[in-house]
C-alpha cells in the first residue's frame, strides 16, 4: 500500500519533499548546464574586463544616480542633489534627472540593499563612484554579458560550418572588447544596457522562427524590448524594425506574434506612463523635454534635438576625431560582411536585412542630433553603441576569408582596437576635448607609466586590483591587461589558421548548430516559407 502511495505521488511530489538545499543545488546544476564550458570561460573574461575598473562618477552617471536615489526614497525630483551635476531638467519649481526611466528603476532594489549596509550620504564610508559601480554591477553588467553570449550563439547559428571553431568567439570578442561596447559597459550609461537587451530580443525572435512553440520567446523578446526602449529611447527605432521583422518572418501567424510581442512591451510602456504622470502630470511628457541649461538648448529643437542627418555629424561619429573607426578600424569590414550575408541567399536573409537597416538608419539618426557625440569629453560616440552588435554580426562572414592578407590585416586591426578600448577604460571613459585622436604623450603614456590619470582628464578610476589586492596602480593595470592579451593571442591564432571550412548548404543551416544547449531547433512553417 505504501509503495502505491509513493508511486502515485510522482516525481513532482518528491521534489516538493526535498530539503531546500537540494532544490537549490539542482537549480544551480541546471544553470551551470545552460552554458557550455567554453561559454562559461568567455563569460568570465567579459565579467572580469567589464567589472575590473570602476568608472569615476561623472555628469551623466551622477544624474542617473540622483534619479535612482530619488526613486528609492519615494520621490520623482532630485531637488536635494540637483547641485551636484549640470545634467538636470526643471519643471514646475522642481529639479529632475533627464535620464531615462528603465535602467534607473531597475537599479532601485540594489540601492536599497546598499543602503541597508552603508550610509548612502556618507561618502567617506562608500564613495559615490563605488555606489554607482555596485549599481552598475547588478544592472548593466548582467545585460551586457547576456548580450555578448547571445551574440556568440547568434553568429554560430548564422554560420553553422564555423560553429565548432573558435571563430564565433573571436567575433563576439571583437564586438565585446574591441569596440565602444567595452568602455560603455563599464560606466553607468543606458546606451549599452538598452542595446544589449534589444539585441537579445532580436536573438530570441530569430530563435522563435525555428521552434514549434515560440510563445514564451516572443513574450520575453517583447519584455526585453520594452525595458530597452524605456532605458534608451532611440532604440525605439530598432523596436519598429523588429516589428517589421516579425511581420515578415512569421507569415502564418503575424498578428498573433505581434500581439505576443506587444504583451511583453506593455509593462514597460505602462511604467513609463506612470512615471511621467507622477513627475510631469502627463503620460507623454518625457524628462528630455524639460532639460535645463544653455548648453543643452538644442534639445528643444526638432524632435528632442533630432532634425535632419548632417554630413558633418556622420564624419564626427564614424571617423574623426573620435569616430567608431578611430577606435575600431576593423569595423571598416562590416559593409563587406553584411553584403556577403545578404548575398548568401540562405534562410537567414531577413536577419541580414534587419542588421543592414539598423547599421544604416541608426547612424543617420545620431548624426541628426544637435550633439552627435553627446558630450565633448567622451572617448567616442556613445549614442551609437546600441547598433554595434547588429553591425558586428556581419563580421562572421569576414573572419574566414580565403585571402590571407585580409585576415592578417584583421589581426592587426583587432590588436590595435583592443589596446585603444582598454586605454579608454583605464583612463576612466573620459578624454579631454582638446586632445587629438590618439593622445599618446598627453594621456595614455602618463597614465600607464604612473598609474594616475592626468588631472585635467579627471579622476583616476579605482580598480579591483588596488581596492582588493592593494596592488600598485601600474601593477593593477598590467594585471587587467593579461586576459585581453590572452584573448588576442587565441583570436590571432584562429584567424590565421589555414583555410576556412566549407560552408554547409542552406537547407542544413538550421540543424547544424543544434549542439548549443537548450536550443534544439525544429522546422516551422515560417522557416519553410523563407526557403
Amino acid at each position: 500500500m505504501s509503495e502505491q502511495v509513493s508511486s502515485a505521488r510522482g516525481p513532482h511530489m518528491d521534489a516538493y519533499a526535498m530539503p531546500w538545499w537540494r532544490i537549490g543545488l539542482r537549480a544551480l546544476d541546471r544553470a551551470a548546464h545552460a552554458l557550455t564550458a567554453s561559454e562559461w570561460a568567455f563569460a568570465a573574461l567579459i565579467v572580469f574586463c567589464y567589472a575590473y575598473f570602476l568608472a569615476p562618477a561623472a555628469t551623466n552617471t551622477i544624474s542617473r544616480y540622483d534619479m535612482v536615489y530619488a526613486l528609492a526614497h519615494g520621490s520623482a525630483n532630485i531637488d536635494i542633489h540637483a547641485s551636484n551635476t549640470i545634467d538636470v531638467s526643471y519643471f514646475n519649481g522642481h529639479w529632475y534627472s533627464p535620464r531615462s526611466l528603465g535602467l534607473s528603476l531597475l537599479a532601485v532594489p540594489m540601492l536599497f540593499v546598499v543602503g541597508h549596509f552603508f550610509d548612502l550620504d556618507n561618502y567617506a564610508q562608500l564613495t559615490l563612484t563605488q555606489q554607482i559601480a555596485l549599481l552598475n554591477a547588478f544592472t548593466l553588467l548582467p545585460a551586457t554579458l547576456a548580450g555578448a553570449l547571445a551574440f556568440r550563439r547568434f553568429v554560430a547559428r548564422l554560420r553553422p560550418a564555423l560553429a565548432n571553431s573558435p571563430l564565433p568567439y573571436v567575433v563576439a570578442g571583437m564586438f565585446a572588447l574591441g569596440t565602444l561596447a567595452y568602455p560603455f559597459s563599464t560606466a553607468f550609461y543606458s546606451h549599452m544596457f538598452g542595446g544589449a537587451l534589444i539585441f537579445v530580443a532580436f536573438y530570441l525572435l530569430f530563435r522563435a522562427r525555428h521552434v514549434e512553440q515560440p510563445t514564451w520567446r516572443l513574450v520575453v523578446a517583447g519584455l526585453l524590448t520594452g525595458i530597452a526602449v524605456v532605458s534608451e529611447y532611440p532604440v525605439g527605432v530598432i523596436m519598429l524594425l523588429l516589428c517589421g521583422y516579425i511581420w515578415l518572418a512569421f507569415p502564418g501567424r503575424r498578428i498573433q506574434s505581434l500581439l505576443l510581442f506587444g504583451v511583453g512591451i506593455a509593462p514597460s510602456a505602462l511604467a513609463l506612463a506612470w512615471y511621467n504622470v507622477w513627475a510631469f502630470g502627463n503620460p507623454l511628457s518625457l524628462s528630455y523635454g524639460f532639460v535645463s541649461g544653455s548648453e543643452f538648448s538644442g534639445q528643444h529643437t526638432g524632435f528632442f534635438g533630432v532634425t535632419l542627418p548632417r554630413p558633418q555629424g556622420l564624419w564626427e561619429i564614424l571617423v574623426y576625431p573620435r569616430g567608431l573607426l578611430i577606435e575600431s578600424p576593423f569595423l571598416v569590414l562590416v559593409p563587406l560582411g553584411l553584403a556577403r550575408w545578404y548575398r548568401a541567399r540562405g534562410p537567414f536573409q531577413m536577419e541580414a536585412l534587419v542588421a543592414i537597416a539598423v547599421s544604416i538608419i541608426y547612424p543617420l539618426i545620431v548624426s541628426s542630433y544637435f550633439l552627435p557625440m553627446a558630450g565633448e569629453n567622451l572617448p567616442g560616440p556613445r549614442l551609437l553603441t546600441p547598433m554595434l552588435a547588429f553591425a558586428c554580426l556581419g563580421l562572421i562572414w569576414v573572419v574566414d576569408d580565403p585571402r590571407v592578407w585580409l585576415r592578417r590585416a584583421l589581426v592587426v586591426a583587432l590588436g590595435f582596437s583592443l589596446v585603444i578600448s582598454f586605454l579608454y577604460v583605464v583612463t576612466g571613459v573620459r578624454i579631454y576635448h582638446n586632445y587629438g585622436a590618439y593622445p599618446l604623450t598627453d594621456l595614455y603614456w602618463p597614465t600607464l607609466s604612473t598609474g594616475v590619470v592626468p588631472v585635467r582628464d579627471g579622476p583616476t578610476p579605482p580598480s579591483l586590483g588596488t581596492l582588493w589586492l592593494h596592488l600598485p596602480a601600474t601593477w593593477s593595470i598590467a594585471l587587467a591587461a593579461i586576459p585581453i592579451a590572452l584573448f588576442f593571442y587565441a583570436a590571432a591564432k584562429a584567424l590565421l589558421r589555414g583555410q576556412p571550412a566549407a560552408e554547409l548548404a542552406p537547407a542544413d543551416a538550421t540543424t547544424a548548430s543544434a549542439r548549443l544547449p537548450g536550443d534544439e531547433p525544429r522546422p516551422t512553417p515560417e522557416l519553410a516559407a523563407t526557403r
